[in-house]
């Protein structure tokens, strides 16, 4: 089957991505079943935020954040893909986030159960948050796994203590467990893997800091 451009980079993201998740520890489940998903048409969105993440691939030669070895190559199919991805924000300047916060924020669903790959077990979201940014306490209801691909963050899950991580590195929750994130030194772009209930609902936020 021949794919035009538009088609061809996320597909391509989509293999990255596979294949770093059939690498990496407790995402097998989740590997297996990234394949062969039908494939909706989501219009592409673009927001600030892309600017940011393509901005990734410059860091590579600039000491900047970037990615390691093993994630270099879904950083780099996520940059080629951005204009065929719709680009969304969970929150908005009426949950208390300012403009500029939000100028440096954002996430793309590549699986869930609205598309671009639609999966009615699983969501695969790709989320960027700038650095200095704090991602105040959530929950939800789905078991979510972070796999960081570029940048740093301290991850404050409830019940553990506080976790620095950077690119390869995973921090798992169960449905339901608080937790929240600061992007020191950042920024962060991670993939967020869930499993569970209320795939699409929104997440529980708490007090805003």
């Amino acid at each position: 089957m021949r794919f035009t451009e538009a088609e061809a980079m996320p597909a391509r993201l989509l293999q990255e991505l596979t294949g770093l998740a059939a690498r990496t520890e407790g995402l097998d489940w989740f590997a297996a079943r990234m394949q062969g998903l039908p494939r909706l048409d989501i219009a592409p969105r673009r927001l600030p935020v892309c600017g940011k993440i393509s901005a990734l691939r410059q860091n590579e030669t600039q000491n900047g954040p970037a990615p390691s070895s093993s994630t270099q190559d879904a950083v780099e199919a996520l940059i080629d893909a951005i204009p065929s991805l719709h680009w969304q924000q969970t929150y908005t300047e009426a949950d208390g986030f300012s403009r500029a916060w939000l100028d440096n924020y954002g996430w793309v669903n590549l699986i869930s159960p609205e598309g671009l790959y639609q999966s009615h077990e699983m969501r695969l979201s790709i989320g960027y948050w700038g650095a200095g940014q704090h991602y105040d306490e959530h929950s939800h209801a789905p078991e979510e796994t972070y796999l960081i691909l570029a940048g740093q963050a301290r991850f404050h899950s409830e019940g553990r203590p506080a976790r620095d991580a950077g690119p390869g590195d995973t921090i798992h929750h169960a449905p339901h467990q608080k937790h929240a994130i600061g992007m020191v030194p950042g920024p962060l772009l991670a993939a967020a893997f869930w499993r569970g209930e209320d795939l699409l609902k929104k997440s529980d936020l708490g007090t805003r800091t």
